[in-house]
């Protein structure tokens, strides 16, 4: 049987003007060196990509005193409970610890998020949503989070996905971008949980997008039968959740869409000269990238 299922967790521990954001991925939780100098220009590919789309302020956390704040890591150490060191982050910066290690079944990958943190009523409110001005049931605004990645896995490495080539395992791009979909707060912020009616997402760029209530496989996946667009190509969501070995997935206008909803502010597409390899590929790939399982 194919390991393909993708899976999102969240841990709950505690309760200006347009700018990019910075992400910044945590390597220090990866024991078993898993994350190879491939891996990482994935993952630096992934955050250039989503940090110059997000263009939230987000307030910094800043640490001291009777100010406490420590990310929880535990999906990462697969214990119930492993807090990070106490630590600030910058403004306008995401910070994601990685790691990987076995994960049961078909589960390629987990995100979310989750920390503890005590201190005085100004600083437990900005951690809340990053200062933001609308409350964290309308605008999700994390410190970051964890993604785990199975240790075990077939995976597809390709460091430079500006291009599209002929494989066979699973790709590790489109595992990463589905995860961090998750930390930003696709089916597991209150904002999704708000705007979600039984299995379907009511969420008004999602709708415009999809064209009506976007129909849902589980409380924090879309329905893997649906398609969206990207650069003018069909493609199944990146939120879907599968994926099957072989296939390319990458952020669609309705993924893009769903974080809207969720209360990022979304810069309009670009068009950067690094995806203009990609599109003769997709032609010729395309057939795979709508792929469904058996």
């Amino acid at each position: 049987m194919l390991k393909n299922t993708l899976a999102s967790a969240a841990v709950a521990l505690a309760a200006g003007s347009a700018q990019a954001i910075t992400i910044e991925f945590d390597y220090s939780y990866d024991t078993g060196t898993f994350f190879t100098g491939a891996h990482r220009s994935v993952m630096d590919a992934v955050a250039t990509e989503f940090g110059n789309r997000l263009t939230d302020s987000l307030a910094a956390i800043t640490v001291g005193g009777i100010n406490q704040f420590q990310p929880e890591v535990g999906l990462i150490t697969g214990a119930s409970s492993t807090l990070a060191p106490n630590q600030s982050i910058p403004a306008d910066t995401l910070r994601i610890f990685v790691g990987a290690r076995p994960l049961a079944g078909n589960t390629l990958g987990i995100g979310g998020t989750g920390y503890a943190a005590g201190g005085t009523t100004a600083f437990m409110s900005g951690l809340a949503n990053r200062g933001q001005a609308l409350p964290q049931g309308s605008d999700y605004g994390p410190f970051g989070g964890a993604m785990v990645f199975d240790s075990g896995a077939n995976w597809y490495v390709d460091d430079d996905i500006s291009t599209v080539e002929s494989f066979s395992s699973f790709d590790f791009y489109s595992v990463v971008i589905h995860e961090l979909g998750h930390v930003l707060g696709i089916g597991i912020s209150a904002p999704w949980t708000n705007q979600r009616s039984g299995l379907s997402f009511t969420g008004a760029a999602a709708v415009a997008s999809y064209g009506g209530p976007v129909p849902l496989d589980d409380e924090g996946h879309l329905l893997k039968s649906i398609d969206s667009t990207f650069v003018g190509a069909l493609q199944e969501p990146a939120l879907t959740p599968s994926i099957t070995a072989g296939q390319r997935k990458y952020f669609t206008d309705l993924d893009w869409a769903l974080l809207s909803d969720v209360g990022w502010q979304v810069a309009a597409v670009p068009e950067p000269e690094t995806w203009a390899m990609m599109l003769a590929g997709l032609g010729l790939l395309g057939w795979r990238l709508r792929r469904r399982n058996a």
